[in-house]
């Protein structure tokens, strides 16, 4: 017996989810943007540029005029107030939830068409492109346009918002996570600006001695520090080259990504422990994380 179009798992997510995303206009720039409730929307901070008045038009046709509450370049997001006139809204997928091989849906407006649905897998998590961190890889199909749109799981709940695509390759998509999204809207409706939590420390993903996990009770990787930034939280706190770090605040640090987004959700000026291998040794160092350079943003 076929089955109707309202079974189909990819049209219910469709339809579940279209109404919530909208098309952002700025200029001669467009992209989409996602509804979190009934006057806010979440969107990339390219495609409102410098434009603090873009319009946004919603699923049933109707534009109406949003205003840029804040953005952040750095993060790639900005949120935007509007009077919607659907009460349509998104729900976040849990961040453990997000692992390679889950089926999602990408929602968006590719090249000004409307309400595009694409599909495919989380290719992979936790990429670093350029400035950007902590991304979601897709194959599903997302074009310019798509920015700001929502990438969600096939329950409707937000995976991410797609930022960026390689453009020298085939279906190889990035967005932003929605645990991020969640943290930077939180900030920007708190104070009108987001944190960028900064230690100063660069590092590399290695193995730890077999020997020494066994004894210490200790996980088969960590970050061996490669530098500290002169002045900077993490010199101020006595790490050092050639310490091992394996857990930021508790939480494992398997690898450079693992400890960048652990630092990215420790507010600006709490102190977090490091725990650190040195010597043979595991060491607790606090560390009071700072507030990224001015200089360091451009």
């Amino acid at each position: 017996m076929p089955m109707n179009w309202h079974q189909e798992p990819f049209a219910q997510v469709a339809s579940k989810v279209g109404p919530g995303v909208v098309q952002v206009r700025a200029g001669r720039g467009q992209g989409s943007g996602v509804l979190l409730d009934r006057n806010s929307i979440v969107t990339n901070a390219h495609v409102v540029g410098e434009n603090p008045r873009p319009s946004i038009t919603f699923a049933d046709g109707v534009t109406r005029p949003g205003r840029v509450v804040a953005a952040d370049r750095l993060y790639d997001l900005a949120l935007v107030e509007t009077d919607s006139p659907v009460a349509a809204r998104v729900e976040l997928a849990e961040e453990e939830s997000v692992v390679p091989g889950k089926l999602v849906v990408a929602i968006g407006n590719p090249y000004g068409f409307g309400w595009t649905v694409t599909t495919g897998v989380v290719s992979a998590v936790d990429r670093i492109i350029g400035g950007l961190d902590g991304l979601i890889q897709t194959d599903a199909a997302i074009n310019p346009g798509n920015s700001g749109g929502a990438l969600v799981d096939l329950e409707g709940r937000l995976v991410g918002i797609p930022t960026l695509v390689l453009a020298q390759g085939q279906n190889i998509g990035f967005a932003i996570p929605s645990w991020q999204v969640l943290q930077v809207v939180e900030q920007f409706r708190r104070a009108g600006r987001a944190q960028h939590p900064y230690v100063g420390l660069a590092g590399t993903t290695e193995v730890i001695d077999p020997v020494l996990s066994r004894a210490l009770d200790l996980p088969e990787r960590g970050v061996l520090v490669a530098g500290v930034e002169p002045g900077g939280p993490a010199h101020v706190a006595g790490l050092m080259e050639w310490d091992m770090v394996t857990a930021v605040g508790g939480v494992p640090t398997p690898s450079v990504q693992a400890l960048r987004r652990q630092v990215r959700k420790t507010p600006v000026g709490a102190v977090v422990p490091f725990t650190v291998l040195r010597g043979g040794r595991i060491l607790q160092v606090p560390v009071r994380v700072a507030e990224l350079p001015t200089a360091a943003r451009r």
